[in-house]
């Protein structure tokens, strides 16, 4: 594991702040993330989905970017057991602080923008407190049982 942490700080993730996000979800639904790598997927993209969308929100720098072209840069890691070893399927996400924006590099004087090679522009999130944190919890819950209700796994209440 040391092994992993040194290889992502020095050759993956950006000389930027990263943060961890940990998405631990009730009993009742680790049931069917266990047994469904297509709901596994599916509560991920939700939680990747909305995190960056509080990204997104707390990176003043991107306020009037379109948000088509603002990115975050993550790396998931799906744990199926947890510490006892019983299964507890959850997730911990290690996000960059702040969003990336794919910029087009100018070229040379006389012609035009190019298209080709992206340049990049990052855009760091300030504020994220308490409540923001709170905000993202909210909309989690929200979304993903929603998500399983659609999927009939869950009845509406």
């Amino acid at each position: 594991m040391v092994e992993t942490a040194a290889h992502l700080t020095d050759h993956v993730f950006p000389r930027l702040p990263v943060r961890q996000w940990v998405l631990s979800v009730p009993k009742r639904l680790r049931y069917f993330m266990q047994r469904d790598g297509a709901v596994l997927n599916m509560v991920l993209r939700i939680f990747l989905r909305v995190i960056g969308q509080s990204l997104q929100s707390n990176s003043p720098g991107s306020a009037q970017v379109d948000k088509a072209a603002l990115h975050i840069g993550a790396l998931a890691f799906i744990h199926r057991f947890g510490s006892s070893l019983n299964g507890h399927v959850h997730f911990h996400v290690c996000v960059v602080d702040g969003v990336f924006e794919a910029v087009a590099l100018e070229g040379d004087a006389g012609t035009e923008v190019q298209a080709s090679p992206a340049g990049v522009v990052f855009h760091p999130a300030t504020g994220i407190n308490q409540t923001s944190v709170a905000q993202v919890q909210t909309t989690l819950q929200k979304r993903i049982l929603r998500a399983f209700v659609a999927r009939g796994l869950l009845e509406r209440s």
